[in-house]
């Protein structure tokens, strides 16, 4: 199965512009290890429209923050538990 993703932007403040690339580095390694290891159910709607923000501090390593964002981009491609599209 083939999964595209695309995230149009993301935004952050605090995070300083040299960072940047090492968070989307990390963010796209760990997303693409989850969806290899727990595929998720494609949606009807093949949208989503917003996942939920991790909770950590700005000023966290961004390789780290960025593993944080995947994992809540992978759990928010989930459908809720009991609930089959």
């Amino acid at each position: 199965m083939r999964i595209e993703l695309h995230i149009g932007r993301l935004i952050f403040d605090g995070i300083a512009p040299g960072d940047t690339a090492v968070l989307r580095t990390a963010l796209e390694s760990e997303l693409g290890d989850l969806l290899s290891r727990d595929p998720v159910a494609p949606r009807q709607d093949h949208h989503l429209r917003r996942a939920t923000p991790p909770t950590i501090a700005a000023a966290a390593d961004p390789a780290a923050f960025g593993r944080h964002i995947a994992r809540a981009v992978h759990g928010s491609l989930r459908l809720p538990p009991g609930r089959a599209e």
